[in-house]
């Protein structure tokens, strides 16, 4: 959440959290610009890596799920909100 924001590893995992949201957002579109998606998945994967590498905490954002449930794999985590599943 904003209000938890008092470090720089804190801003950075929730504006994870926020780019994580916007993927969930384009998946769920069903007319929406192909490369714009790819292109924030491709900046999500970005940061869950940083979050990995730098072993940042990642509370209870998305990106746990990413990290655990899904391999670390953003697009593959963001299947599961297309309409197939």
């Amino acid at each position: 959440m904003r209000a938890n924001i008092n470090t720089l590893e804190n801003a950075f995992v929730y504006i994870t959290d926020c780019n994580l949201a916007t993927v969930t957002y384009l998946t769920l579109l069903k007319r929406k610009t192909k490369s714009e998606y790819e292109r924030q998945i491709n900046i999500a994967q970005t940061m869950v890596d940083c979050i990995q590498k730098f072993e940042l905490n990642p509370g209870t954002t998305r990106a746990v799920s990413v990290m655990y449930n899904y391999n670390g794999s953003v697009k593959d985590w963001s299947k599961q909100f297309e309409e197939d599943g």
